[in-house]
């Protein structure tokens, strides 16, 4: 029971790690770029660690989400 229990953890994190990748690189780049910066700076791996972080990687959606609408009507 306790090893179906971690194994599970670990593949939530993994996949939260994997969508972190995707999504923390586009909404990061995406604002460095609106206020004038490199937009390079943020890696997969770098959004993937942030995907680690519990509370924060279950925000990536939703930040995505808002930063494609926010750029639909500012750029």
């Amino acid at each position: 029971m306790i090893k179906a229990s971690f194994t599970l953890i670990i593949f939530i994190l993994c996949i939260s790690a994997l969508i972190g990748g995707f999504c923390w690189t586009y909404t990061i780049n995406t604002w460095l770029d609106f206020i004038g910066k490199s937009p390079n700076h943020i890696k997969f791996w770098q959004g993937a660690i942030i995907g680690f972080i519990p509370y924060i990687g279950q925000v990536s959606l939703p930040a995505a989400g808002a930063t494609w609408i926010a750029q639909l009507f500012l750029k």
